[in-house]
């Protein structure tokens, strides 16, 4: 009983037009308007992405896919035997999410909006990015990955492992123990879902980013340029992961969190080793 991957993910803002910008002229995505929706569209799924006008910034779903009807009430069963209360989607918000069935909960450990769901409704015709990205590395990798700082640390690795299924890639802990993150992983990709205890002023339960997945350097470094050159401010320069050996750069998105735009990140197998890293970069990623 595991979640199968990262499936979508959903955002409230007021920086419609500039989220727009973002995913769509930088990042070469599809988009679809809907009533206070649009919907992005990065690969087979009718979308991936949904950004809905609000007058707020916030995480409005996390969306963890899983493989059929029967996965899914595994996993409703387990969460409920951990204490977590779902309500079931809607049709309407099915329709919406462009999904066969699924519920919605808080989060216990991250405090984030999250819904598990089955049957993606995927498109006739294939996907073709613009602006000279050549796609999105998805499939049975998931959508990316998110990073969450949260409360209780070990009581969020036991949640994940134990109640969710996941499975633990590797450790980075730096500068002299302030920051520590744990990775897992729910299919090939090295880690879906990421968690940190907080550092300096950062609250837990805040969403820390989201990465997605470019097929090369070349993706990766057209979207750098166009970043710098429309302004939008970095998190962290171009640099290469220890871990997973991503290159990759963050950026500040609209609504005030990361996202991180890599490529060439390295893949679980069946005879993965977990390791403690004492660095999270081998170059790079550097603050601007």
């Amino acid at each position: 009983m595991t979640v199968s991957g990262l499936g979508y993910f959903a955002i409230d803002t007021r920086e419609v037009a500039k989220w727009h910008q973002l995913l769509s002229d930088v990042l070469g995505m599809g988009a679809e308007q809907g009533a206070g929706v649009t919907f992005y569209r990065l690969d087979e799924w009718h979308h991936r992405i949904a950004v809905y006008e609000s007058n707020c910034e916030a995480v409005r779903a996390v969306g963890w896919q899983l493989d059929n009807e029967l996965a899914l009430g595994e996993m409703v069963s387990s969460l409920e035997a951990a204490g977590v209360s779902l309500a079931p989607l809607s049709q309407m918000a099915c329709e919406e999410r462009r999904v066969t069935a699924g519920y919605r909960f808080l989060d216990p450990v991250s405090s984030m909006p999250t819904e598990i769901f089955f049957g993606p409704v995927c498109e006739q015709l294939p996907f073709a990015p613009s602006g000279g990205i050549s796609g999105y590395w998805t499939g049975e990798d998931g959508l990316g990955h998110v990073v969450y700082f949260v409360e209780d640390y070990e009581r969020a690795k036991r949640f994940y492992t134990t109640t969710m299924g996941f499975k633990t890639s590797d450790r980075i802990v730096w500068d002299g123990g302030e920051k520590d993150a744990t990775f897992f992983h729910c299919n090939p990709r090295h880690h879906s879902l990421a968690v940190m205890p907080p550092f300096g002023d950062i609250p837990p339960g805040t969403f820390n980013h989201l990465m997605l997945q470019g097929r090369s350097i070349n993706d990766v470094g057209i979207a750098y340029d166009r970043v710098r050159d429309l302004g939008i401010p970095l998190m962290m320069e171009l640099g290469k992961h220890t871990n997973d050996l991503t290159e990759s750069f963050y950026l500040v998105t609209p609504s005030g969190f990361g996202l991180e735009f890599g490529c060439n990140s390295t893949r679980v197998g069946d005879n993965w080793q977990v390791k403690t890293y004492d660095a999270p970069m081998i170059w790079g990623h550097r603050n601007p």
